[in-house]
């Protein structure tokens, strides 16, 4: 990917979860079984409060922070990740958390990669705190993959 600001960044990885949602949703509004509905509605939820959170993130970082350049954005595994997010109405459940968490990895991947690659604090500590949020997130979707099994 070409430079880009962190505030361009940030509003790509906002549509990337505004999407997500969007499916999952979707798909939810088309499942008989009512375990898989709560499931998917569950994931809806908390991409569209990952969206809502980062863009209180993006609210409270300075501005200078936001028009901040970087050289090269690590991609690739996200492009290919978004690209296994066509889903369909007869995909099992199990296939559509794959997806989602592969999504999500390779969301963590390019965050550790950005936070590593810059000298400037502010912004490693905001990589930082999406990873933390990414890594909160899929824990909390393994649980209640968990939970669902044990029913």
């Amino acid at each position: 990917m070409p430079s880009l600001q962190i505030k361009a960044i940030l509003e790509l990885i906002r549509d990337y979860h505004h999407q997500l949602a969007d499916q999952l949703e979707s798909l939810a509004g088309h499942e008989s079984d009512q375990r898989i509905r709560l499931l998917l509605d569950y994931m809806a939820r908390h991409e569209i409060n990952f969206e809502k959170t980062l863009a209180g993130y993006e609210n409270d970082t300075a501005k200078s922070i936001l028009q901040t350049w970087i050289k090269y954005v690590p991609d690739d595994a996200v492009t290919k990740a978004t690209e296994q997010l066509n889903f369909h109405d007869e995909m099992p459940a199990d296939e559509i958390l794959a997806a989602v968490i592969t999504f999500d990895r390779a969301l963590t991947d390019m965050y550790r990669e950005l936070a590593e690659e810059t000298s400037v604090p502010r912004i490693h500590e905001l990589f930082t705190k999406l990873i933390d949020l990414e890594d909160r997130k899929d824990r909390q979707f393994s649980i209640s993959i968990l939970e669902m099994a044990d029913q």
